[in-house]
């Protein structure tokens, strides 16, 4: 928690919607294995010939592919995000206080071939910290390719109308903070012919048997905030505490993460459901060009990252579904003051799968 002087950027309050989530996840698709056992063992196999078939750049005793290579997804989840500005003059210290504050969110996915595309938004007109607050608007698109070694994808995430308090509640800016954020993620498999990257994320892949690997992810990322009033209140703003960021009004930096990690995909019940848990963490640089009070700037700062990830489902012939739960916390240092971001996102998705278009 930070202490009294650190100052904690937060998104609306609604109610956290994991119960729901649970709820529908379990009444569609858990108990329709169970009907199917109860039938012969000819219609209710789960053989994987029906199912899938066998690549040719991985061990087929671990992996499999979908018949049906394509599909599209929806997805409904909640989402809560915390932006905070602090000195290290007042301490150096992560905010972990910041699940009370969460937003809906709706999105849309395709799969085609060798792409995956994701789309998701914030749902508009919830509620704030007050209630006439309420111009929060977020925005995410991604555009993925998965290889068997390598994985890469590009990001693009846009959040304007954010507001910023202080831990005691006792200051409040007007909610106009803009943070946006594009980027690339590399992920490199050191074990890709039986574990598999795309069954882990996306759904035209399986394993067939438990295995994990080893990963390595270099994030290059351009990131930009504008703030057009006050992060922190004027009595507080001075230069003994934070250098030539009083007054900060805009932040641009180009930067780079290193984070290694591991990945294992968990098969269950003859392979229709999965587990499968991602952590990754690492350090960074980033070229900090901002503007505050003193004028123009630049350094070059370091940073870091740690993501963690659990996505867990149930696959079928046409149909699938994942709850997926997901943490990041970034940290970047200007050097007195500093900078953290940290996120938390449950999203229920539901897919259907179709072969290639061509006749």
């Amino acid at each position: 928690m930070f202490n009294s002087h650190s100052f904690i950027f937060v998104y609306k309050r609604i109610d956290f919607i994991p119960v729901k989530l649970f709820v529908v996840f379990i009444s569609l698709f858990l108990i329709r294995p169970l009907v199917c056992r109860a039938q012969s063992s000819i219609s209710v196999s789960f053989g994987t010939n029906k199912l899938a078939i066998a690549p040719i750049d991985a061990d087929s005793n671990f992996i499999m592919r979908y018949k049906l290579l394509n599909d599209i997804r929806l997805l409904y989840g909640a989402e809560g995000t915390s932006l905070a500005f602090g000195s290290k003059h007042e301490g150096n210290n992560i905010n972990t206080s910041l699940f009370n504050n969460v937003n809906d969110l709706i999105g849309v996915g395709l799969t085609y071939k060798i792409i995956d595309a994701d789309m998701s938004f914030s749902l508009p007109k919830t509620r704030w910290l007050d209630e006439d607050r309420e111009n929060l608007e977020q925005f995410r698109l991604a555009l993925s390719f998965t290889g068997r070694k390598v994985s890469y994808r590009g990001f693009f995430t846009r959040s304007t109308g954010m507001i910023s308090v202080d831990a005691q509640d006792e200051f409040k800016s007007e909610p106009d903070v803009r943070l946006y954020k594009i980027g690339a993620q590399i992920t490199y498999n050191f074990n890709d012919q039986r574990y598999s990257y795309r069954a882990a994320n996306f759904q035209n892949e399986m394993q067939k048997k438990t295995a994990g690997s080893f990963l390595v992810r270099l994030e290059p990322s351009y990131r930009y905030m504008q703030t057009p009033t006050e992060l922190v209140p004027e009595s507080r703003d001075v230069v003994t505490t934070y250098g030539n960021q009083v007054g900060l009004q805009f932040i641009g930096a180009p930067g780079l993460l290193v984070m290694p990690g591991y990945g294992i995909n968990v098969t269950l019940w003859n392979e229709k459901f999965f587990l499968s848990p991602i952590i990754l963490a690492g350090p960074g640089v980033a070229i900090n060009t901002y503007t505050g009070d003193k004028g123009n700037f630049s350094s070059l700062n370091y940073e870091w990252c740690a993501t963690a990830s659990l996505n867990t489902g149930y696959n079928d012939l046409k149909t699938y579904a994942t709850l997926r739960v997901a943490y990041d916390t970034y940290y970047t240092s200007f050097n007195p003051s500093y900078l953290t971001t940290s996120n938390l996102k449950i999203t229920l998705t539901v897919g259907y799968r179709f072969s290639n278009l061509e006749k």
